[in-house]
């Protein structure tokens, strides 16, 4: 008879289904946080991380929701622990954004990190190969967003709130929530209860279009200034990124699939604003002297995610194309490569996101109580975008009469 032999493995199949639900519940909250956070973060450099950040823990969780399809049903569900869930719900409420950040990227992300090496090693191997696989691919970003860290926060001091969100995770045993756990601190004074932004933040480096003047400019003459004026809107697409994550932060109801949609759909955004960032560094120009319009997000963000949702995909985005198509054949014409190629991963971009407006407006609209057939809102919708965006009226609830 053959000897029984004891694994030295200690995760067995049933441990490894719920650790796997509570690190997709962890990325996919932090995903949910960073984006809610992304209008009302002021500083650039913050904001472009945010976008690749975001875009990286939607890739990790969907990575961990195919692992999870494969072993349970459903494949999204709460962890089985109100530590955890607190954590993760008080996570958002920080008081400014350099607090936010320090408790995800010095805290969370760290334990994340160390959680999934670990598990590499305890886990079966060869069994759960896809595991392992997952797994490693994702801790090629994490160690990065760690990282992050010192980029972004410019030597920020642990603080209360860091402390307090440390203390929540040891409350809920770490991210495995298996190593001892003491009681849950008390909230500190400075926790401020989160509600999205319906102003995009700003620094200080920047100066903002007086609200008045609306969208509308004059348009350039010659074609250098014509030129420079469209990557110049381009370092403003920090605005689009902003209403796809409000839209995805406003929409918690929605599938997984929307959200990861999302997800790219406002990374994208921010890789817009960094092209014309980078496009007028490479000419020698500053980015932050260019004045921001804000109010183009105000003016999206007072209505509800759908009409937000419709307004950019079906109204900004679905209408660029002629004139991309045009500006495109004239930098190739006066061999601008570097515009042209600017131009055409854009204009790739930008079919995606139609396609997504297109596929998910009808359920984001049942999702926020529309009724009316989807064509008759798309074209409501339009001429809503008509008459106050294209007019460069941008009204605002304030100034509506």
């Amino acid at each position: 008879m053959l000897e029984q032999i004891t694994p030295p493995e200690q995760i067995d199949f049933a441990q490894n289904k719920r650790l796997l639900n509570r690190y997709r519940f962890v990325e996919y909250q932090l995903l949910r946080i960073l984006a809610g956070w992304l209008p009302a973060t002021t500083r650039m450099e913050r904001k472009l991380a945010i976008g690749r950040l975001l875009w990286e823990d939607a890739q990790h969780v969907q990575q961990l929701y195919q692992r999870l399809h494969e072993i349970q049903t459903p494949a999204f569900r709460d962890p089985d622990d109100p530590a955890l869930l607190r954590l993760m719900a008080e996570a958002i409420h920080a008081p400014n954004e350099r607090d936010l950040l320090a408790g995800l990227l010095r805290v969370i992300k760290p334990a994340l990190a160390q959680a999934y090496a670990w598990h590499i090693q305890q886990t079966f191997a060869n069994p759960d190969a896809p595991t392992l696989y997952a797994f490693k691919h994702i801790l090629l970003d994490e160690p990065e967003h760690v990282a992050l860290a010192d980029e972004l926060l410019d030597d920020y001091p642990t603080g209360v709130w860091e402390t307090y969100i440390s203390g929540l995770l040891a409350a809920a045993g770490g991210i495995t929530g298996l190593t001892g756990r003491g009681e849950p601190p008390e909230p500190p004074v400075c926790r401020t209860p989160f509600v999205a932004a319906r102003e995009a933040a700003r620094d200080e480096r920047f100066s903002l279009v007086e609200h008045s003047v609306g969208h509308r400019a004059q348009p350039p003459t010659d074609p250098a200034a014509e030129r420079l004026a469209e990557f110049e809107s381009y370092s403003q697409e920090m605005l689009a990124a902003e209403t796809v994550a409000l839209v995805l932060y406003l929409s918690p109801g929605m599938p997984w699939e929307f959200v990861y949609n999302c997800a790219r759909h406002c990374y994208d955004e921010t890789r817009h604003c960094r092209l014309g960032i980078e496009w007028m560094a490479r000419h020698g120009l500053d980015y932050t002297r260019v004045p921001q319009n804000t109010r183009i997000y105000a003016w999206r963000s007072q209505y509800d995610p759908a009409t937000q949702y419709c307004l950019l995909t079906m109204g900004n985005e679905q209408h660029v194309f002629p004139y991309r198509r045009q500006r495109l054949e004239q930098y190739r014409a006066a061999n601008d490569r570097l515009s042209a190629q600017f131009l055409s991963y854009d204009m790739a971009d930008e079919r995606q996101h139609v396609a997504y407006g297109k596929k998910w407006l009808p359920q984001l609209m049942a999702q926020h109580g529309i009724t009316v057939p989807p064509s008759q809102f798309v074209e409501e919708t339009i001429a809503l975008w008509e008459a106050e965006y294209r007019s460069g009226a941008l009204p605002l609830p304030a100034l509506r009469t």
